[in-house]
């Protein structure tokens, strides 16, 4: 349910900064990767044919604004969503674009 406007600019300006990430090309299919499971850097680059220094960057920035979250694995550094609702988020904003760009 959508909260009435209370004048506070401050959810306005956090939802700005939320779309302007979520409007970058590679980290919404990044982002739509990590929905599907969790991987590491290696994988996600091989999945992605991305140089791991790229999806090192993106994800920094992911984590930067809790997107995503790591955990260690044994040596292995694993990378997943942090956000459920960014995952209805994207699933909405993919399925909405595809009814209306045809």
């Amino acid at each position: 349910m959508i909260e009435q406007y209370s004048g506070d600019l401050s959810n306005i300006v956090k939802a700005s900064q939320l779309f302007k990430i979520l409007g970058n090309p590679k980290r919404l299919n990044l982002l739509y990767l990590l929905i599907q499971d969790s991987y590491t850097v290696t994988e996600i680059s091989e999945k992605l044919n991305w140089e791991q220094s790229g999806v090192s960057h993106q994800l920094q920035i992911l984590r930067k604004f809790n997107l995503v979250q790591q955990h260690r694995q044994g040596k292995e550094i694993i990378y997943e969503l942090n956000d459920p609702q960014v995952m209805t988020m994207i699933a909405d904003a993919l399925s909405h674009a595809d009814i209306i760009m045809k």
